[in-house]
């Protein structure tokens, strides 16, 4: 490739991620054969885990203080911080919704089977699950809390690549800025202690961007492997990576737009070969939605494939047919003049938790240097940042719910471009302590959010021993006595009906179903179908469901809502004659079915 060290560095960190990404694959096609539980797979992802951790450490610790002078080591010190909080977090148990309902429950039950198998009741299973093969054997050993560091692992590894950009193109000092603050951003903050797949994305897409802007810039064929492989690769860990890849796409055709009237065939050629190598790590996926749908887009393309499992899953009653400007509309009573300001809002007034306010908080300090990011030299890069940036930004605001995860990928992008900003900014600034005091300002207000994430887990009881897992649990989660309930009481041949409960059912240790949607509409059909209480509990009995695991406040007003006079005392009678009720606590109830 090249002999500069920080072109040797940004190679190997996308290697790296690379080797990762093809070792998941092939995880993923010895669990469809049956060997999610393999000594010989699960141990191979352990050791190149461990090797990737090791590399990640030893440029952390032994690299990057020595690449640097005062003020590099400055910042270094607080990039140590912030990995030791965020590691110190990642030990936690695992509370975080999807890692609950999605990205450790659905490795739980390749566990408990065996292989890959599919599960209707779960339309996020079809999606691609590239990085929670990671997660798999370490669920498989009950050491569920190292997928939260596998998840960091990512996002420190793209910081790493922004690193070597940076003082590639600038110097090291730069590169540790443009590190701390992709690390700091609160949402990066945030997702760094879950078992997410969000940094995955982000990591593959960023070194996809930076694959090509090295390619742009030598025409070294091997870079524009790892270019499509990495696209792939992101495509492969959640569908919003596969817009990363056609946006991608796009930027490689404009690069190439000069060229193709004098080299028509060295630019087929460079747009077959990046878009054959982004569609193979994910050509497994979908032959596995195929083979058990029908469809290999499931549960996206219904109109283009006739699905059994879509119709099943589609029949579940949800909010998701709202358009995202229709939903800010009809949900939060959003005005034009917001919805038209949603560019800017994200940036200022992202709050965590809150869907109204993009579940999670950007940064201004993203947006504010802007003006000044595109002087100077390679003017031809920054607009590429922005234009990704932008079209992909576009894509959330128009295609998918507007949260700050679904839009991570543009973070680096906006990083790099702010860093550019903060040069360009101190090579003209009469006075440069006004934009250091102006850094430090936002590097606080970053690490203020990471003092309340610390304080919000309270680790260190749990960590010392003074607080057992079960009791961390169940102060944390209000439906894990409900859970542990179930698990010690109810018979091994028992199946669960979660109403209510968020399809959290990670640590459900019986059979369980949900409803595909949010909604309860296998229930709506059993009470709307039935003539007399006991057809409610024959229909409950025909699906295997044994108990009902309930939030009742929730499920109280939602029938109150939705039956009519008759339908409601039809439910009243089924539930005085035929549930009994076992468990009570927090708001959720454990109902035992007879009859």
């Amino acid at each position: 490739m090249t002999e500069q060290p920080f072109s040797a560095l940004l190679f190997r960190t996308v290697l790296a991620g690379a080797l990762l990404g093809a070792l998941a694959t092939a995880y993923f096609l010895a669990g469809v054969a049956g060997h999610v539980r393999s000594p010989v797979v699960t141990y191979s992802v352990a050791i190149a885990l461990v090797g990737s951790t090791g590399f990640f450490l030893y440029w952390l610790f032994f690299l990057a203080p020595r690449e640097t002078g005062r003020v590099g080591r400055a910042i270094w010190l607080v990039v140590l911080l912030v990995m030791f909080a965020e590691t110190v977090l990642g030990l936690l148990p695992p509370t975080a919704r999807d890692e609950l309902t999605h990205h450790l429950a659905i490795p739980k039950l390749y566990v408990e089977a065996g292989r890959i198998i599919e599960v209707p009741i779960a339309p996020y299973s079809y999606y691609p699950m590239l990085l929670d093969m990671l997660f798999t054997p370490w669920v498989y050993w009950n050491l569920d809390f190292v997928p939260k560091l596998v998840h960091s692992l990512f996002g420190a590894l793209t910081g790493l690549l922004l690193y070597a950009y940076l003082s590639r193109r600038l110097n090291p000092v730069y590169g540790q800025l443009g590190f701390f603050f992709f690390v700091s951003t609160p949402a990066v903050l945030r997702l760094s202690h879950w078992a997410y797949v969000d940094l995955g994305v982000t990591f593959y897409v960023t070194a996809a961007l930076l694959c090509l802007l090295v390619w742009r810039e030598t025409e070294q064929s091997g870079w524009l492997v790892l270019c499509g492989l990495s696209a792939g690769f992101a495509a492969a860990t959640k569908p919003n990576g596969l817009v990363a890849a056609l946006v991608l796409f796009l930027i490689l055709l404009f690069v190439l737009a000069s060229r193709i009237r004098s080299e028509l065939k060295k630019c087929v050629s460079c747009l077959a070969l990046f878009t054959g190598l982004a569609v193979l790590p994910l050509v497994p996926w979908l032959v596995k939605n195929y083979a058990q749908t029908g469809n290999p887009l499931f549960p996206h393309g219904g109109w283009l494939f006739v699905s059994d499992v879509a119709t099943q899953v589609g029949a579940a009653l949800s909010y998701a047919d709202l358009g995202v400007l229709g939903k800010r509309r009809w949900l939060y009573g959003e005005s034009w003049l917001e919805i038209a300001a949603l560019p800017l809002r994200i940036f200022f007034s992202g709050r965590d938790d809150v869907p109204q306010y993009f579940d999670g908080a950007l940064t201004p300090v993203l947006v504010l240097l802007l003006p000044w990011a595109f002087k100077g030299k390679w003017g031809g890069e920054k607009r590429i940042w922005l234009v990704f940036a932008v079209l992909y930004f576009a894509y959330a605001v128009f295609l998918v719910d507007l949260r700050i995860r679904y839009i991570l990928p543009i973070v680096p992008p906006l990083v790099v471009l702010l860093v550019w900003g903060v040069f360009n900014v101190y090579l003209r600034i009469r006075r440069p302590a006004y934009l250091v005091a102006g850094l430090v300002f936002f590097g606080v207000v970053h690490l203020g959010y990471l003092y309340a994430y610390f304080r919000a887990g309270q680790p260190i009881a749990y960590l010392s021993g003074r607080e057992s897992r079960e009791t961390y649990l169940s102060r944390t989660l209000p439906d894990y006595p409900a859970f542990r309930f179930l698990n010690r009481e109810t018979p091994p041949d028992a199946k669960i009906y979660l109403l209510f409960a968020g399809r959290r059912a990670y640590y459900c240790n019986r059979s369980y179903f949900h409803d595909g949607g949010e909604l309860p509409g296998f229930l709506m059909v059993a009470i709307r179908s039935a003539r007399e209480p006991s057809d409610i509990a024959r229909r409950l009995r025909e699906n295997q469901l044994s108990h009902l695991l309930v939030r009742e406040d929730l499920l109280i007003r939602f029938l109150a809502d939705n039956l009519t006079p008759a339908e409601r005392a039809l439910w009243a009678a089924f539930a005085s004659n035929h549930l009994e009720l076992l468990f009570r606590d927090r708001g959720y109830s454990v109902l035992q079915v007879h009859g």
